[in-house]
Parts: structure tokens; C-alpha cells; sequence
């Protein structure tokens, strides 16, 4: 996985009046960009640069509910961003529920 990080770069696209999206942009967040692209009244032109980089999720065996978001940092060197994994957040949130149901029906009951 580092070694693909290495190989990877911090990506620009410096983009005029225009010009199309890169290509690789997944649909989010093509439409995020999008919306902030807008022309403005009054505007007599715009350039922006789009920085962009390779981001690795990473789940290891044994992590539990744990995945890990690795990149490169501005300084070259590796960044670990550590996050609770999607199925964690569901087990989380199903957990408190049944836990707020818990205490309503004890509620109700001691009434």
C-alpha cells in the first residue's frame, strides 16, 4: 500500500472559463466542485486549481470496527487517519437505540 502511495502525487488541474472537470473525479464530488464553479454576475473570469491526492482506506484483519485513511501529507511523508468503519457506525447507532427504547420502556413501567 505505501509503496503505491510513493508513486503517487499531489494532483493539479489549474482550470479557465469552460473547461471540463478531470476526468478521474468521482460523481460527489464532481458535483460539490460544480456547485462552487458557478459564474457570478458581473464576473469577467475565473481561474481555479484543483489540488487533489490519492487516498488509500485501508481495513487490516483484526482492526474491528477500525479502517485507516492513509495519504501523503503536504511534506511528503505518510499521514494515518484512523475512523470508525461504516458497519460501526450502524452497530453504534443500533446500540444506542435499543439502549434509549431501554430507558423508555423502564419510563414507562415505573410510572
Amino acid at each position: 500500500m505505501t509503496s503505491d502511495l510513493h508513486a503517487g502525487l499531489w494532483h493539479a488541474n489549474q482550470l479557465g472559463p469552460g473547461d471540463p472537470l478531470p476526468d478521474d473525479l468521482s460523481l460527489p464530488h464532481r458535483s460539490l466542485v460544480e456547485q462552487h464553479l458557478d459564474t457570478v454576475k458581473g464576473e469577467q473570469d475565473r481561474t481555479v486549481v484543483i489540488r487533489r491526492l490519492t487516498v488509500v482506506r485501508a481495513r487490516p484483519k483484526g482492526s474491528g470496527n477500525r479502517e485507516y485513511y492513509v495519504f501523503k501529507n503536504v511534506y511528503g511523508g505518510l499521514t494515518v487517519r484512523p475512523a470508525m468503519s461504516d458497519e460501526g457506525r450502524r452497530n453504534t447507532a443500533a446500540v444506542l437505540a435499543a439502549a434509549a427504547a431501554l430507558v423508555v420502556l423502564v419510563l414507562l413501567l415505573v410510572k
